[in-house]
């Protein structure tokens, strides 16, 4: 699986590291894994640093359907991490679309990771 997660629990953060090429299911079975780790807390922020992917392969229409589903809470915090243009243009497109559906909720798209993180924890 192309992701890693480390829980900050001082902090109430999890940061995930994508890497590689990922698809549509590589990022269902991310999620279902995810929920169901010991320790796991979906109110907490979640960054997910996806410099390292060299190809998502998700489609627009995939992306919909990803922001209408995830394992976190809609009051949780978000933020992804990308400095490949296009790949940036995905995320803030999931961000968008996931702030439709959720109202209240918000994404943020960063180009560092170190923004991201001040994003999410302020």
């Amino acid at each position: 699986m192309p992701f890693a997660t480390s829980f900050y629990h001082d902090r109430r953060l999890m940061i995930t590291r994508a890497w590689g090429h990922i698809r549509l299911a590589d990022v269902r079975a991310y999620q279902q894994e995810l929920g169901q780790r010991p320790g796991f807390d979906p109110t907490w922020a979640h960054v997910v640093d996806a410099r390292d992917t060299v190809q998502f392969d998700v489609s627009h229409d995939e992306i919909r359907q990803l922001a209408a589903t995830s394992v976190l809470a809609p009051s949780a915090r978000r933020a992804m991490v990308a400095t490949d243009l296009a790949l940036f243009g995905l995320l803030r497109m999931y961000a968008t679309l996931f702030e439709l559906q959720v109202d209240g909720s918000a994404v943020g798209v960063f180009r560092t990771l170190d923004e991201a993180i001040e994003w999410v924890t302020p």
